[in-house]
């Protein structure tokens, strides 16, 4: 099953349209920019790091998603 987005910010017309997806684009840019931040910071931490704070690397892609989503809200 698909699920559709629709977005009005820019509005209905083409420059809308346009608006809307130059604003979408930079919204996944920040996303992913948020994303590899906080992915890489997570592998910076060593094993006695990461025990100490009660993680394990397989944490890493949840924890750098909520990051990421904490930053720049869908």
């Amino acid at each position: 099953m698909a699920y559709v987005q629709a977005s009005t910010t820019g509005g209905f017309g083409l420059k809308g349209r346009i608006r809307g997806l130059v604003s979408a684009i930079r919204t996944a840019r920040a996303r992913r920019a948020a994303f590899d931040r906080a992915y890489s910071e997570l592998r910076r931490l060593d094993d006695r790091e990461l025990r100490d704070l009660g993680l394990s690397r397989s944490d890493f892609v949840h924890l750098a998603e909520a990051e990421a989503n904490k930053i720049v809200p869908l």
